[in-house]
């Protein structure tokens, strides 16, 4: 992606900006000789005509409304603006350094004893999730989340391609449903409670007589304040007294709806307006079209809903107004009358709750590929197939490394029943290689493109032993650590299940001959179990499984080159076993005395 084109939107963001604040201080001018105006010129011309003083005051009064409106309607669009600056300057940024400040960067998801997220720093800060997530609700971060997390099937996976590939231009509606989420900060978007709270019945729900009876006060209430400036407030006081009584006995209730439904009007209008911008498109691609036909309904559209009950909520959350409460809710049961209307509301789209943000969570998810697609135009769409097992891939590189850096590898596996024994000298490349290959895979079965040319892949789950730690918590050390992830990778190959076995220096936490018979052990039994995977190890006695299992092991290496004290790194993959090994320089360069080793 050329920096230039985010560059450009900025300042384009910018030039409108200004134009608006320019236009806002000449209506701000405007708005006070208006006010003034009608104050001064009302007392001017009223001594000789009343009605053209209230005329020209009238006139005067409608040209200051006119200029707050054109006012307000700047400002929201300058704070629209603003949000898409900061949107744009983040993908320079993400760009730039593959590091993205502005959304969520996925930590809770990591999940402990997972096949692979914490080895291809899935999730957290510098992943791969924060390098993807555009995401501005819950819904959608746990949508991407999940398509990360686990492999999708192959027609899920054609469906989230055909559908990224039609979002992936469309940058101006992309951003668009991103900077209504960014220019309110939510403070309560709990989709998961809201859908359960919008199957359960109200406390108030089938209370019909209730309802009739404080639509009957109201009336009453309203004809006892009549009656009240014209002849007596006896009646009035009588009505008072009886609704404060029915609203007491009916405050417990209130407050449970209050407690759980408060607060949740800004998440509903975040949710409305994404929903709207997605219902108003002419979607083509399969995944798309779907989505659209799940939010449709026979009566009103899904955002005109969920806008209904944010409306209603946002009402309600004036309880505790002081105005309210002695003025409006004490005499016409302003909070019970919206209670019932919240509850007539979830009786009637109660359910549909769930699906709405189901949906929600799905466009931004894909969305968020669709924006990975675009900032990077040279990634490829993989084609993904049932046969066990094929990798093809061509250009291969890791996307967290900057381009400019990024050495990428042509690479092949075919199996079942087949292990890449992968050698080479320290920093070569090797834990580098296993991590992209693994990231590329991942990223090709959650229907992401991949940073490659082309890549060809079967559909398998990845599994890794590459960053084994200690667990002070579960008193265990880092070998018997390892030991369990490799058991939880043998589970998987005596299942007969399809994976990808990615293992970087196995058996580390233990003495080289035992960490030898045991590592060519696990290779044989990989091989009979007619697993796939690579294993990259420092240990070149395990090459001469190649010649044991003929078919079987094949070897590859990353070679390094030496002129005198320097070291060259090349960090392509090649065939064969590595011969030239660097860790004797290393240490010299570190001020270790290698002659010593001799005395």
């Amino acid at each position: 992606m050329d920096l230039n084109f985010y560059s450009q939107r900025i300042q384009n963001f910018k030039t409108e900006v200004e134009l608006l604040k320019k236009a806002n201080r000449k209506y701000s001018a405007f708005r006070l000789f208006s006010a003034i105006g009608a104050f001064v010129l009302f007392y001017i011309i009223l001594p000789h005509s009343m009605p053209a003083a209230i005329l020209v005051a009238a006139i005067l009064i409608g040209s200051l409304a006119f200029f707050v409106r054109k006012y307000s309607r700047n400002e929201r669009n300058i704070k629209r603006l603003l949000k898409l600056i900061e949107i744009n300057e983040n993908e320079l940024k993400c760009l730039e350094t593959r590091h993205s400040s502005l959304y969520n960067n996925g930590d809770e998801y990591e999940v402990h004893n997972h096949p692979y997220s914490s080895d291809l720093d899935m999730f957290g800060e510098h992943s791969i999730y924060q390098l993807i997530n555009r995401c501005v609700s819950k819904s959608g971060n746990d949508r991407l989340a999940s398509y990360l997390s686990a492999p999708a099937d192959n027609p899920t996976i054609e469906k989230r391609q055909k559908a990224i590939g039609e979002l992936r231009d469309k940058i101006d509606w992309r951003q668009n449903i991103i900077q209504y989420g960014l220019q309110r900060k939510l403070k309560t978007d709990d989709p998961d409670f809201v859908s359960e709270w919008g199957k359960k019945p109200s406390p108030f729900h089938g209370n019909k007589l209730l309802l009739s009876t404080i639509r009957i006060l109201t009336i009453l209430a309203v004809a006892a304040s009549f009656y009240a400036i014209f002849v007596s407030y006896i009646p009035l006081l009588v009505l008072l007294f009886i609704n404060i009584l029915i609203q007491y006995f009916n405050n417990k209730k209130g407050a449970m709806v209050y407690h759980s439904a408060s607060k949740r009007a800004d998440m509903l209008k975040i949710y409305a307006k994404i929903i709207e911008e997605f219902e108003s498109q002419d979607w083509q691609s399969d995944k798309l079209k779907e989505i659209k036909q799940k939010l449709a309904s026979n009566d009103f559209k899904s955002y005109q809903k969920i806008r209904k009950l944010s409306k209603l909520i946002e009402l309600l959350d004036q309880r505790y107004n002081l105005v309210v409460q002695l003025f409006v809710n004490s005499l016409f049961f302003y909070e019970l009358h919206l209670l019932f209307r919240i509850d007539k509301w979830k009786s009637k789209y109660g359910q549909e709750i769930e699906n709405w943000f189901e949906s929600i969570g799905e466009i931004e998810a894909l969305s968020s590929l669709a924006n990975l697609s675009f900032n990077h135009p040279d990634w490829t769409f993989p084609t993904v197939v049932e046969e066990h097992f094929k990798l093809e891939i061509t250009e291969a590189g890791h996307p967290m490394i900057d381009e400019s850096k990024r050495v990428c590898n042509d690479y092949e596996m075919r199996g079942p029943g087949v292990v890449h024994i992968v050698t080479g000298s320290n920093m070569a490349g090797k834990s580098t290689f296993l991590r992209t290959i693994g990231v590329n895979v991942v990223l090709a079965l959650s229907g992401a493109p991949v940073c490659a040319k082309q890549m060809l892949v079967s559909n398998v789950e990845v599994n890794t032993s590459m960053r084994i730690k200690d667990s002070i918590e579960e008193n265990e050390s880092s070998f018997y650590a390892e030991l369990k992830r490799i058991q939880q990778v043998l589970d998987k190959v005596t299942k007969k299940e399809n994976a990808l076995l990615l293992l970087d220096e196995i058996l580390r936490g233990t003495n080289s001959k035992d960490k030898h018979t045991g590592s060519g052990a696990l290779i044989k039994q990989l091989v009979k179990y007619n697993a796939v995977g690579l294993v990259a190890t420092h240990d070149l006695e395990l090459s001469v499984l190649e010649d044991e299992l003929p078919g079987h092991v094949e070897n590859r290496f990353f070679d390094i080159k030496i002129d005198g004290e320097q070291l060259y790194f090349d960090y392509k993959v090649q065939n064969g076993v590595c011969k030239t090994f660097n860790a004797p320089i290393l240490m010299k360069k570190m001020g270790i005395e290698m002659e010593l080793i001799n005395g």
